[in-house]
């Protein structure tokens, strides 16, 4: 699943930057936001409660956050709820 969560966000606007674990930042009019989480390199399952910091993280809820996964919740869809939110 983390890989499947790294493309998904990457195919979104999050670039992806390689140290201790993956960080990803969300790009907005190309320039860094203060939209970022972490994604450990492990092929483990995530927990549902490290999915739900990850949302948290990425100010979405655990539903938006399944969404952009499953590829439900397109790159145009995230920044208007991101502007909604006031966070863009």
């Amino acid at each position: 699943m983390n890989h499947n969560i790294l493309k998904a966000l990457k195919r979104r606007g999050f670039s992806s930057k390689m140290s201790g674990h993956i960080k990803l930042t969300f790009i907005f009019d190309g320039r860094d936001t203060s939209i970022r989480t972490w994604i450990s390199y492990g092929k483990k399952e995530i927990s549902d409660r490290l999915l739900g910091i990850m949302a948290e993280q990425l100010s979405l809820s655990r539903q938006e956050l399944n969404d952009l996964v499953d590829c439900t919740l397109g790159k145009r869809e995230l920044i208007t709820l991101y502007e909604e939110k006031g966070i863009l």
